[in-house]
């Protein structure tokens, strides 16, 4: 019964690690792809304006 236990906290932990570590991934990709969204966005409405 021991051995179960531990597998499945094993299994759990390390999930949950996998799942923080892709949130921190695509929330600092997301990030600066939007940032370079903007940036574009911008001088495109600089081009229109000029």
């Amino acid at each position: 019964m021991s051995f179960w236990i531990g597998l499945w906290t094993i299994l759990l932990v390390s999930s949950l690690a996998v799942f923080a570590a892709l949130a921190v991934v695509v929330s600092f990709r997301g990030f600066f792809d939007v940032r370079s969204m903007l940036r574009q966005i911008k001088s495109e409405h600089d081009k229109r304006r000029n």
